[in-house]
């Protein structure tokens, strides 16, 4: 038998400048957080993932757009968009709310279904919060998305809980039946019936290079760029 094509899911990454990201990008990757990372860097990442004995790939896609950017090519190449806003930002709410915008016109212009997520980073500085959880379920609800507040900084769950109410939303909306998978939140509000909380991972890892390698990249190019953007790699 020959070898089969893995499943792939493109997940593109769009907010304002500074709103964590990157942070959420490669935490997702590799359970770390990190301080400094350069913010104009555009890239694509990917992490193997193996639910049920099936493999499967997670692309995410971590944009910086300039004014000449092309948001098309964004729209085009996802099968689901993360719209990312600080909680300590009311500025990088209203950008949130244009992205949603946009991303509907699009899907509704293609005719297409694709998930939408709409993520308050940054919810350990509650103590400098501007934008109010209503807010962000009201702006959810009136697109017909997903809806998480999490943060970067703090435990990997939360942040890994996104992503993957990203691929089960992917998968239902393609009707994929081969994945038996789905994450214990999809949003604050709602659990999944009948499922279990899963065993917290240990704070710290007894081998950062084994978390590091599991960060699988695309291509050479994007792996070196990697190492270059985020500096707690070097």
């Amino acid at each position: 038998m020959g070898s089969r094509r893995k499943t792939e899911y493109n997940i593109v990454i769009l907010g304002a400048l500074g709103v964590g990201k990157s942070a959420l990008t490669v935490k997702y990757m590799t359970k770390r957080f990190i301080m400094e990372y350069d913010p104009f860097i555009e890239d694509i990442y990917t992490k193997h993932e193996g639910v049920e004995s099936q493999d499967f790939f997670v692309n995410v896609m971590d944009t910086f757009e300039k004014d000449d950017s092309n948001s098309q090519r964004y729209f085009r190449w996802a099968d689901a968009y993360m719209i990312v806003y600080s909680i300590t930002d009311r500025t990088s709410f209203e950008t949130a709310k244009d992205y949603t915008c946009k991303v509907s016109d699009y899907l509704k212009n293609a005719n297409k279904e694709c998930p939408i997520a709409l993520v308050g980073n940054k919810s350990d500085l509650e103590r400098y919060r501007q934008v109010s959880k209503s807010d962000g379920q009201t702006l959810c609800t009136d697109h017909c998305g997903l809806f998480f507040e999490c943060t970067a900084a703090e435990d990997y769950e939360c942040v890994e809980d996104v992503f993957h109410g990203l691929v089960h939303a992917i998968q239902k909306s393609r009707g994929d039946r081969s994945l038996v998978y789905s994450p214990l939140f999809i949003s604050e509000d709602r659990v999944h019936a009948g499922q279990k909380a899963r065993p917290r991972s240990p704070k710290n890892s007894t081998d950062k290079k084994d978390d590091i390698k599991q960060a699988n990249k695309k291509n050479p190019s994007s792996f070196k760029l990697f190492n270059k953007s985020f500096k707690i790699f070097n």
